[in-house]
């Protein structure tokens, strides 16, 4: 340790694993506002976008209701998520009972 080269600590910090999980979830956070202000007025507040990866986003909803919904309205929620994410190509729901318990 007494002869290795000093770091810069905001370089450190950047390039580390907790500063990319932290751009993640501020850009989950991002798009999911941004998803929340543009959808139609019945879903608002009844879903969440919990991941996305290179092609898929991942929206969590606390039904099955909700979910089966949001199915029906798959291809304009598609369309909707590429206006703000050009890369998404598929849309994954899923149904997570606890997301609105606490």
């Amino acid at each position: 340790m007494r002869h290795q080269k000093a770091l810069n600590i905001k370089t450190l910090l950047e390039t580390s694993d907790l500063a990319q999980v932290m751009r993640k979830g501020l850009a989950l956070n991002e798009l999911n506002q941004q998803l929340q202000t543009r959808i139609p007025k019945q879903f608002k507040g009844l879903f969440r976008v919990a991941n996305f990866t290179q092609d898929k986003l991942i929206i969590e909803t606390a039904n099955a209701t909700i979910r089966q919904a949001l199915l029906f309205q798959q291809a304009e929620l598609l369309a909707l998520i590429q206006e703000m994410q050009p890369e998404i190509s598929k849309l994954n729901i899923k149904v997570s009972p606890h997301l609105f318990s606490l």
